[in-house]
């Protein structure tokens, strides 16, 4: 008996979403190209032309910030301001909260010279996002740059008032310190340490009484933030660190003052205040051991220090985390040894096993210090050459592995002794001894720097015989092509990637990048060649009803070749009416191609679930764009869902199946389309 529920509604499929997914394909711009502009005519004419683009792109997505800013970085360039503003205001209306908008517009007013315009800018950008730090600090920037120095203070004043993070305080601090306007500095302070009551900005007052101030404000600084301290006891707000590290702080001072009374007097009071804190008991002793004797205390603690790592080493060769302590010891106290210090460390600390473990990572990165002290202290780039070639020719067991991050590292260094033969043969030698990815991005990104393209395409070759299976290579190499314009080259490397023969790429991965050259194509108006890629699609996607939709939302979507040679006749014809695409009634009909075509394919293979999302689909699309009449037919050739039976097993199952009208008129001749709105509308006219 038949049922009367409703059909089952595939949850997965809109059409909403199928038009969102169908209009995110269509969404990127194209790459703009060079125009030579002979005379005022032509340059008008490609003014138009660009502005009527920029507005149909806006119109269809406003929200796209990026579009505004280059809308309006067009009319500066055609150094029309006026415009230009006009286009920054109305994006603002769209999203005023977007901060590069701001910074290019108020950019924009400066390079013009129109400084009040961008004054007032800045004042309308800090009222409406007034905790963006960004353009407190453009604002600020820019009026110190013309020397409005009582401006620069209000504005950090009213900042301040709104007690912003530390980076806001420390700024009007410098700025002050700049202006030499110590009585500011103090004022702000005391007001600084109220919203932010952190170690670090009690000492950094500190610090500035002891270079700027005197003794007894300093003293008074030290006093303020003890007793901050006690009184915030209870709130937690202070870790045993940070206590030590004012005590400490504070009895150092009073050391270099002399007061060594005072010293040993505040070490003692904190420690009764806070007995648990062992890094005060700490503190204490090493004030006593270094006012008994400083130099040779020193001495000997780090010397003793020196022979407990080298004898902890002797024993355990790989633990580098001591040898890190070690050079930062002898760097710090026996700085005439830290060569010989960095040779021991590389020479003992070599793993022996030939593959890549943690302990290669751990002694590499001892190589990278060594590297790194002698350009940045030592500054010889003949020894850090001599280096980096120890390390590539006698350590590095590139035969079995490699450590990309070093080659890049040398050909950095070569780049910045301005020798690029010998960093392009480091990168090259990289590659072919023990290949990696981040090897062949970094020589890409080189030459692409300097704008070598032919050596770019053959490292790409490289890379993908390397790894052919990495789908982002053929996307990254595509897009170069792309981007240089060379567009029979990017529909080759589609067409190698795509190739029905090769097995280096999955299905999934061959499915992206066919959309991605549909995309393409769309983008290069080659709609035609776009629509034959959906027949791949359709294939690779095992015909699923998903990419069936899709083909026919994009043959609804796309002008055909009669639409495309009708719209380059009006441009050829100078129509200065804005030309637009609209989907006519040819893309409706090659739209319901698609999804009769598709109908039938499920029906020869008789999956009926299938049918019926397509029909659904169909029905949707016709809700949008077709008439009554087209809907009346769909909602006709929806199923009927009946109950039957079947023997599962032993096992009498019941079932739902769908009863098509399609299938049950197939032996009745059927009349037209055109035939059937005929009569219909010789009855309407006989009513």
């Amino acid at each position: 008996m038949d049922s009367l529920e409703p059909a089952p509604v595939n949850p997965h499929i809109s059409a909403e979403q199928i038009l969102r997914d169908v209009y995110k394909k269509g969404q990127k711009a194209r790459g703009s190209t060079n125009i030579d502009i002979l005379d005022l005519e032509e340059l008008r004419e490609h003014q138009r032309r660009k502005r009527t683009e920029y507005e149909g792109y806006l119109k269809r997505n406003r929200l796209d910030m990026g579009q505004w800013i280059r809308y309006a970085q067009f009319e500066i360039e055609q150094q029309d301001m006026r415009r230009a503003r006009s286009i920054f205001e109305r994006a603002l209306l769209v999203d005023n909260s977007f901060i590069p908008l701001w910074i290019r517009y108020i950019d924009a007013e400066l390079k013009a010279k129109f400084i009040n315009h961008a004054r007032n800018l800045l004042n309308r950008a800090i009222g409406t996002l007034p905790r963006v730090d960004k353009l407190w600090y453009k604002y600020l920037i820019v009026e110190e740059s013309l020397n409005n120095i009582e401006i620069v203070r209000s504005l950090y004043t009213k900042w301040c008032s709104l007690e912003p993070g530390v980076n806001a305080w420390n700024s009007f601090v410098d700025f002050e310190v700049r202006q030499k306007n110590w009585g500011s500095v103090r004022e702000i302070y005391s007001k600084y340490v109220m919203v932010h009551p952190q170690v670090k900005t009690w000492l950094n007052w500190a610090k500035f009484e002891i270079r700027h101030g005197n003794a007894e404000f300093t003293r008074k600084v030290y006093s303020l933030a003890l007793d901050t301290v006690v009184n915030l006891q209870n709130l937690h707000i202070w870790s045993d660190v940070e206590i030590a590290k004012v005590v400490n702080s504070f009895a150092h001072w009073e050391a270099t003052q002399q007061e060594y009374e005072r010293s040993a007097a505040l070490y003692r009071i904190a420690i009764e205040r806070w007995s648990s804190n062992q890094l005060l008991k700490n503190g204490l002793l090493d004030f006593e051991k270094q006012f008994g004797n400083v130099s040779s205390i020193e001495e000997t603690i780090s010397y003793k220090r020196k022979m407990d790592y080298e004898t902890l080493l002797s024993r355990d060769a790989y633990d580098y985390d001591t040898w890190w302590l070690y050079l930062d010891l002898i760097l710090e106290s026996f700085p005439d040894q830290i060569l010989q210090c960095f040779e021991k460390a590389i020479m003992n600390g070599r793993p022996k096993e030939l593959s890549k473990t943690f302990h290669w990572r751990r002694y590499i990165y001892l190589w990278i210090r060594y590297i790194c002290y002698v350009e940045f202290e030592l500054e010889d780039p003949l020894l850090e050459d001599e280096i980096f070639q120890r390390l590539i020719n006698d350590i590095v067991p590139h035969e079995h592995f490699t450590f990309s991050k070093i080659w890049i590292m040398y050909s950095k260094f070569l780049i910045r002794q301005d020798n690029i033969p010998k960093a392009r043969k480091i990168l090259g030698r990289a590659i072919g001894l023990c290949p990696k990815a981040k090897t062949f991005k970094s020589y890409i990104e080189l030459e692409v720097k300097l704008k070598e393209f032919d050596r770019v395409r053959k490292i790409y070759e490289k890379f993908i015989e390397f790894r052919p299976s990495d789908m982002q290579i053929w996307l990254q190499y595509a897009e170069l092509e792309e981007n240089l314009g060379d567009e029979e080259r990017v529909r080759g490397i589609y067409t190698i990637a795509l190739d029905e023969n090769s097995q280096f790429l999955t299905r999934e991965a061959k499915v992206q990048l066919l959309q991605r050259y549909i995309t393409f194509e769309t983008e290069s108006q080659e709609f035609e060649k776009a629509r034959k890629l959906y027949r791949n699609y359709l294939e690779l996607n095992e015909y699923s009803v998903q990419s069936w939709i899709e083909f026919a939302m994009y043959q609804s979507s796309t002008p055909t070749d009669q639409q495309l040679s009708n719209l380059a006749k009006l441009q050829s014809e100078n129509v200065d009416e804005d030309i637009e695409f609209e989907i006519t009634d040819e893309n409706k009909v090659e739209a319901r191609k698609v999804f009769e075509e598709a109908v039938l394919f499920y029906k020869d293979k008789d999956d009926k679930q299938a049918r019926l999302f397509i029909l659904e689909a169909l029905n949707d699309y016709e809700e949008g764009y077709g008439t009554e009449v087209d809907q009346e037919i769909v909602k006709k050739r929806f199923p009927k869902i009946v109950k039957r039976t079947k023997l599962q097993n032993g096992i009498e199952e019941e079932f739902e199946d769908y009863i098509f009208p399609d299938d049950i008129d197939d032996d009745k001749p059927k009349p037209s389309k055109f035939l059937e709105l005929a009569r219909k509308w010789k009855q309407e006219q006989t009513l």
